[in-house]
């Protein structure tokens, strides 16, 4: 079995593939996946055999085409389930919602990656809509820089110089040591901003939730659109960190009770 380093490179073959299934969202061919690849299709094969034994893909009959398979939506319902935050967060985004009248988040740092873990929008009005499991960028949200900021310094600076940072509009700040100095500043005011960094035309706020042991690994946030005035901009900025600042109290006082 061929590896790198200490990763086995053809478990990372078999993410790739998978991703490929989640991007495009429907059944794929072996030269379709050939062709989003690169790779030769008896090593797609290969790898696509040893998923449909355990259940990770399935093959269409019709059309022979593959597909995410059932075992995938077990381990999903697994995570899931271990992933006591975004339960007892939801009431708190509601209540978010509720006050703000925007969509309200939780976004979890899942590796080196954040993903939208939960979403709750307002069920009348304009919205603002991301689906959970959206991977976002650390750099340019409210969400990333929250929790970047309460993560020790030399985990933050690792992420930020992991390798070049995109840049997604004018305001888009790619500077690793930039970011790393406004850090401090974040951490002492108890929540992240960031107008247009990621998408022109929003915004975003965010707080930090600490876990029983103090670390860091989510954060509640609101979108909105940019041009929302200052007054409504900071109701965002209150209510979230008061819904975050009780999550983790409650995550201490479950801590303290074990």
């Amino acid at each position: 079995m061929e590896t790198k380093g200490r990763r086995v490179r053809s478990i990372e073959k078999s993410i790739v593939l998978l991703d490929c299934f989640w991007r495009e969202g429907s059944a794929l061919s072996l030269r379709e996946l050939e062709l989003m690849t690169g790779w030769a299709k008896s090593t797609i094969h290969g790898l696509l055999s040893s998923m449909l034994d355990s259940g990770v893909v399935e093959q269409n009959a019709s059309d022979g085409k593959y597909r995410l398979g059932y075992h995938l939506f077990e381990l999903g319902s697994a995570v899931q389930q271990s992933w006591n935050v975004p339960e007892i967060c939801k009431p708190y985004l509601q209540s978010i919602v509720d006050r703000t009248g925007e969509s309200a988040y939780l976004a979890r740092l899942s590796g080196d990656e954040l993903i939208l873990a939960v979403c709750e929008e307002p069920h009348i009005g304009f919205r603002i809509v991301s689906e959970a499991g959206t991977r976002l960028p650390l750099h340019c949200t409210s969400q990333g820089k929250a929790i970047l900021a309460n993560l020790p310094r030399y985990e933050a600076e690792r992420l930020l110089k992991k390798e070049p940072l995109t840049a997604f509009t004018g305001r888009t700040v790619t500077s690793p040591g930039t970011l790393l100095k406004a850090l401090a500043e974040i951490r002492e005011s108890g929540c992240a901003q960031e107008n247009e960094e990621y998408k022109l035309g929003m915004k975003s706020v965010a707080a930090p939730i600490l876990n029983g042991q103090g670390e860091c690994r989510y954060a509640i946030g609101v979108i909105c659109m940019a041009s929302v005035s200052e007054e409504a901009f900071g109701n965002m900025r209150h209510a979230v960190t008061e819904a975050a600042a009780a999550v983790s109290s409650e995550l201490q006082k479950k801590i303290s009770d074990l």
